[in-house]
């Protein structure tokens, strides 16, 4: 009979077999090979599956994120445009950088209708409004709302004549709220508010005594 020699699979030893041995282990192996190119063609498509689902998955997420950009930003636009809100403020910071972590409740810029009220205060002290700090009411005699689609933001610059002098504020309010307004007056110097913007009808913050 015959003998072939055959190389082992898995590496070069070469093994004697009978014919019919032959045939049957070169049948095995013709099988063993269909099924490594069958089983790789099925892992390539599953890839190519699951990499479009993924991408099918991370564009939803990204509309679903856009569209609440854009419903947070449609609320922003109309509180502002209600004037009837308030900033309050986590912490407050000079033109220098210098920056102090303070009361929201106590610390703020209130808007409602034509008049406005800018506060500080802290939590120990009197001071002239009797939470620690000062208080002054006054007329809003400029409003100006500069709006950015593009980027989902809101620019308000207003004036305000109180008893102790004239302010501008300049106002930055991003689609989800956090906003800065940064002060400046008859004095050298600013000071800027930073924090949430509130509706003033779900504001807590705590009106002190006025100049």
């Amino acid at each position: 009979m015959k003998t072939q020699y055959l190389y082992s699979f898995f590496g070069t030893e070469i093994v004697p077999i009978e014919s019919n041995q032959y045939l049957k282990a070169m049948k095995t192996l013709a099988i063993i090979i269909l099924g490594m190119f069958f089983y790789t063609g099925i892992s390539a498509q599953e890839s190519g599956t699951q990499s479009g689902e993924s991408s099918t998955r991370k564009i939803d997420m990204i509309k679903q994120h856009e569209a609440i950009l854009a419903q947070q930003f449609n609320e922003t636009k109309a509180i502002i445009s209600n004037k009837s809100f308030v900033i309050q403020a986590d912490y407050l910071s000079n033109q220098y950088g210098y920056r102090n972590f303070v009361n929201s409740d106590l610390n703020f810029i209130m808007v409602d209708s034509t008049e406005a009220v800018i506060q500080t205060g802290r939590n120990a002290g009197i001071g002239y409004n009797g939470v620690g700090g000062i208080t002054t009411d006054g007329n809003i005699t400029s409003w100006k709302v500069i709006t950015n689609e593009k980027n989902k933001t809101l620019n308000v610059e207003m004036s305000v004549f109180s008893i102790i002098g004239y302010f501008n504020v300049m106002m930055y309010v991003s689609s989800d709220g956090s906003a800065t307004a940064t002060l400046t007056g008859n004095y050298a110097g600013s000071l800027t508010f930073s924090g949430k913007l509130v509706p003033l009808s779900e504001s807590y913050a705590y009106k002190g005594r006025s100049l």
